[in-house]
């Protein structure tokens, strides 16, 4: 069971032990700058040539006094021309290659020089929650002031990725939350004693969308250059830093306790996770027929839709759910545990109409045949839950059932039969949370050390969405919903909710106008957690059985067109009968234009208007309703059919007398006054 005390202790203990200097001794400058000032000075912005009309571009970093720089095979491929490197304060030198390896992503490249500022390397992997440094020639940031880019994050991760097309290495890399950008890759990750620790590459791990680089470690024991003993790098930390533990990272101290109650979900459904072709440029040439044959200007617009192509993949790909196992919490010794009803909640798919199955996506296809709708059509299917298992942090797994779930939380409550579970108490690690109090989130990883992740914020908002969330900068996506948030005195916080808004996608392509259409995507900076005081207050609910649909408050009654979510048009798919929509006559098909006179864009535009009014209160409405023909409007009410009519006539008293027009108008206005959810 999770005890705060014994957190509180803890952290009583760091701050005693950190008490500052008596006055009259220098202070030392911040270990931030006197690692920029020599990271500034070593890393290089890099710029190749590859056949006749592709460029690669990106950061390298020098390792050694006479001129080795280590930089990413994204950026210095094999068979790469014309390397020109470029030093701090615009010096510009030719570089040849020294190795590449495509199965460790990285290369290295060497320049004539002497006497080069150099950075030393790390022999072993950083520790989750300790700070990290990146640096990038981003946005030819080299070119524009002389010196590349600088941040400062937390190692968030340690794990193995997957082969990526753009970075073929497979094994264990570190994940930071400091930024890397385009034209990042290749450049340095930096540990907190200002040893190169890894080199930044493309790969990423579908399940966090974070960015990672190859460890140094693993390049001292397989890199060529180095276990030959051509590259002798330096290993002695940077002067003026001090030594850190694990221990001095308050937040990491905190997770290694609530890593005791962590968990995978494994979440089975009717159709399995989509994974797009996402291909290198040479795979994608080599599916092209007759390429040797094809007319040289013909290649330079078939490398440009391989770009098209590529860059359509990807950001779709960051928009489905992947497979697990995402991140849940056990709150009780006898096997319940809590997850993001994100995760095990409803999912739908496009599905063909003549296979009965979301469509594949072709390499070389043409982005216009991609977006197209499938020969024959589609149809919108739930793909629903068939599984759900529990991976328990000694790797055993056990089949799960769903509870109950409380939609307004965007909470599901799971069960396992087990015993004797380590669990989180919430009712006595629950508090309530408090604006710009810094916030730890941790999430499942299977096989890595520690065994989580660790993302790390400040608490951006204490109360959103009538106070059931808050909302936090720290990182969420799809590996840490489900997981906790906590403070550091070792509080319960809340459960990281749903990364992405308004939902993910499968079965079909968004073309990039409309990828506007989400508000919140995985890692954005703007994440929401389901509040702690609220989970607490409701869990015993929960265990019964008894699961919450809706948040009390406006009602209007109407559902999306589904067929239709991704346009810039407010369409109704449906009308709930006996609603406040039903009464004032809003039909199937409807657009909604305008909500008290303010445009609508998108469907949450539309449910943002709703929850900023109250039941009872009246709200004008302007749709555009095509096909209906000529209608009277009599005293400002549509007249369409007998039922209007008689309507109308209730309203009239006898021998009153009335004005109607004849309109064509396609679009009306409409009053309607809200109803009461519940």
């Amino acid at each position: 069971m999770h005890s705060p005390a014994r957190r509180r202790f803890a952290l009583l203990t760091l701050l005693l032990g950190c008490m500052p200097a008596l006055p009259g001794a220098a202070e030392p400058p911040p270990a931030a700058r006197v690692v920029a000032d020599r990271v500034l000075q070593c890393s290089v912005g890099i710029g190749c040539t590859k056949d006749e009309f592709i460029t690669h571009t990106g950061t390298g970093v020098v390792i050694s006094p006479d001129g080795h720089i280590l930089t990413a095979t994204s950026t210095v491929p094999a068979g790469a021309e014309k390397i020109r490197v470029m030093f701090p304060g615009f010096v510009t030198r030719e570089a040849t290659i020294v190795a590449v390896d495509d199965a460790l992503a990285v290369s290295l490249i060497k320049v004539d020089a002497r006497d080069l500022p150099f950075l030393p390397l790390a022999r072993e992997l950083p520790d989750v929650g300790s700070t990290a440094y990146t640096a990038g020639d981003v946005e030819n940031a080299l070119r524009a002031n002389g010196r590349v880019s600088f941040s400062r994050g937390i190692v968030s991760g340690i794990y193995t990725v997957p082969k990526n097309p753009e970075a073929h290495y497979t094994g264990v890399a570190i994940e930071t939350t400091a930024a890397i950008n385009p034209g990042s890759d290749g450049g340095p990750l930096i540990n907190e004693q200002g040893q190169l620790s890894g080199v930044i590459t493309l790969g990423i791990l579908p399940l966090r969308w974070q960015g990672t680089a190859v460890p140094t470690k693993v390049l001292l024991e397989r890199f060529a250059p180095f276990t030959s003993g051509v590259v002798k790098p330096d290993f002695q930390p940077l002067a003026g830093l001090p030594a850190r533990a694990p221990a001095d990272h308050p937040l990491r101290v905190v997770a290694d306790d609530f890593a005791t109650y962590l968990v995978g979900i494994d979440v089975e459904r009717k159709f399995k996770p989509e994974i797009l072709p996402r291909v290198s440029w040479e795979e994608y040439r080599n599916s092209i027929t007759d390429w040797d044959k094809l007319p040289k200007d013909q290649h330079g617009r078939k490398f440009a839709e391989y770009l098209n192509f590529a860059r359509a993949m990807e950001v779709n790909q960051l928009l489905r759910r992947p497979a697990g196992p995402f991140s849940g919490v056990v709150i009780s010794p006898d096997g319940f545990v809590l997850t993001s009803l994100f995760n095990v909640g409803a999912d739908n798919a496009l599905v063909s109409k003549k296979t009965g199955s979301p469509r594949s996506f072709t390499v070389g296809e043409s982005i216009e045949k991609l977006i197209a709708e499938p020969e024959g059509g589609w149809d919108r299917k739930d793909n629903a839950v068939t599984k759900i298992t529990v991976v328990l942090p000694d790797g055993s797994r056990h089949e799960a059932t769903l509870r109950a779930r409380h939609e307004p939380l965007g909470i599901a409550l799971v069960k396992i039969e087990a015993a004797d579970l380590p669990w989180l108490d919430l009712a006595g690690a629950a508090v309530s949370p408090q604006l710009g109090d810094a916030v730890g989130i941790i999430g499942y990883v299977p096989g890595a050390k520690p065994g989580y992740t660790l993302n790390s914020g400040i608490i951006s908002a204490p109360s959103r969405l009538r106070g059931f969330l808050f909302q936090t900068d720290a990182l969420l996506n799809y590996g840490n919903s489900g997981g906790p948030a906590f403070d550091r005195a070792g509080n319960f916080l809340g459960l990281a909710a749903a990364p992405i808004e308004p939902d993910t996608l499968q079965g079909q392509l968004i073309p990039p106008p409309q990828l506007m259409r989400w508000t919140r995507a995985p890692n954005s900076g703007v994440g929401m957690v389901s509040r702690g005081d609220r989970i607490r207050d409701a869990i015993e609910g929960l265990k019964a059985g008894k699961s919450v649909q809706r948040i009390p408050g406006p009602l209007l009654g109407v559902e999306p067109d589904q067929s239709k979510t991704f346009t810039e048009n407010v369409v109704l798919g449906g009308i709930a009968p006996g609603t406040p929509a039903e009464k004032a006559g809003l039909k199937r098909g409807d657009v909604i234009v305008e909500f008290n006179g303010v445009e609508l864009r998108s469907w949450p535009d539309l449910q943002d208007r709703i929850s900023g009014c109250k039941p009872g209160e009246s709200v004008q409405l302007k749709i555009q309703r095509r096909g209906g023909g000529p209608r009277l409007v009599i005293r400002g009410r549509e007249v369409e059919t007998l039922d209007d009519l008689q309507k109308l006539k209730k309203e009239l008293k006898p021998g009153e007398t009335f004005e109607g027009v004849l309109s064509t108008d396609d679009t009306r206005d409409i009053t309607v006054v809200l109803g009461e959810s519940r």
